[in-house]
């Protein structure tokens, strides 16, 4: 497993993708990102959590029902351990599809349960609490090929928030970025 930081939104224009994306640092190797293509309005919000002295409470229009969901945790002796990103089968696209779980655990630290949500609530809460996203070997092979063979023999994998993203987020770590 590999994990990563959410560490800001930047702007990027490239070719084939101008816009926002959330920025996941390696914490084992910093220079190693992931960038995953988001929208303005989202960008912005993690970039405000992200920041040092930024206070967030229950009246923060958006960020509410963060706030609310984690207190709720806290006040049954559970919280955000951490967040999982794979893949899995999806029949119905006949293609793996991304899946993100967020882990509970309760005040021991074992993990009391897995639930599912999707990137952007993974993001908010991530940058919220600090915590780390655990890349699973299995998605980052297929998001970032070892070598010249690989990337020839291996599919590109589909998202369904995003068919491009692979593409996108290959072009973007070599592109022009600039911060939001």
């Amino acid at each position: 497993m590999n994990k990563f930081e959410v560490i800001k939104c930047i702007e990027v224009q490239e070719n084939d993708y101008d816009g926002p994306c959330v920025i996941m640092a390696c914490c084992s190797d910093p220079s190693f990102m992931l960038f995953f293509p988001i929208n303005k309005e989202n960008a912005k919000i993690i970039n405000y959590v992200l920041k040092e002295n930024s206070k967030y409470d229950i009246n923060t229009n958006i960020l509410g029902i963060y706030k609310t969901m984690i207190d709720s945790w806290k006040s049954s002796d559970r919280f955000l351990s951490g967040i999982i990103m794979d893949t899995i089968y999806n029949s119905e696209a006949k293609d793996e599809i991304l899946m993100i779980r967020l882990a509970l655990s309760d005040q021991d630290g074992n993990i009391d349960s897995l639930v599912h949500v999707n990137f952007l609530h993974a993001m908010l809460l991530a940058a919220m609490e600090g915590v780390d996203v655990i890349v699973s070997d299995k998605l980052l092979e297929k998001m970032v090929p070892n070598d010249e063979e690989d990337k020839h023999s291996k599919p590109t994998p589909h998202f369904p928030e995003d068919k491009k993203i692979v593409d996108i987020a290959k072009k973007i770590m070599g592109g022009k970025i600039k911060d939001v």
